[in-house]
């Protein structure tokens, strides 16, 4: 279409219209969710004025999917995964994760000349804006002596700066797993 078409100005005007009203209307969601976070963030406790050192590590973690597989019968060693999250602008060390009356412990699977070993782990450090994934083949929980009849377990995160995060994981039926089948929304 020309600019000598008679409708050519009406077109673009209504056009020009149409998409400042939409990037206006972006705009506007855009802002309004913004507050809806600080809204959120208020409701939860966070101070979102508040310096990285006047947080703990748990204010900027984001537990996913933390759950423990049921060791077969007769075997007395669970293995524990979960992946947690750093949304903050500084490292965050796991230095410990414990349940009352049991014993737990944070190992990693390393590849050696002569095949695979374990290693415990006596601390586990998280980047900023990173993530630690404790999965088979890697860092894991071995949890020894879990109690039957109980689809959670509660279990404590200890970090370098002293808080903790108490937190839930699932126990998988042991043919739940071995079917790869798991509870991918546990903890949320």
């Amino acid at each position: 279409m020309s600019p000598n078409n008679p409708n050519y100005y009406a077109m673009t005007t209504t056009f020009s219209f149409f998409a400042t009203s939409i990037l206006l209307a972006a705009m506007l969601m855009t802002g309004c969710s913004a507050g809806m976070e600080q809204d959120n963030a208020k409701e939860t406790g966070a101070d979102l004025t508040a310096p990285m050192s006047d947080m703990s590590a748990i204010d900027v973690l984001h537990l996913v999917s933390p759950r423990i597989n049921i060791p077969a019968p007769g075997q007395t060693i669970a293995a524990g995964y979960f992946t947690l999250m750093n949304h903050g602008s500084e490292s965050v060390t796991l230095t410990r994760i414990s349940a009352a009356g049991l014993d737990v412990q944070m190992h990693t699977t390393v590849v050696e000349d002569a095949g695979t070993t374990m290693r415990a782990l006596t601390s586990v450090t998280i980047a900023a804006n990173e993530q630690t994934v404790f999965q088979p083949g890697g860092k894991h929980l071995m949890i020894r002596d879990l109690p039957t009849g109980v689809e959670n377990l509660a279990l404590n995160m200890e970090f370098a700066d002293g808080s903790t995060l108490q937190t839930t994981f699932a126990l998988i039926p042991m043919q739940q797993w071995m079917e790869g089948g798991q509870n991918p929304h546990q903890g949320h």
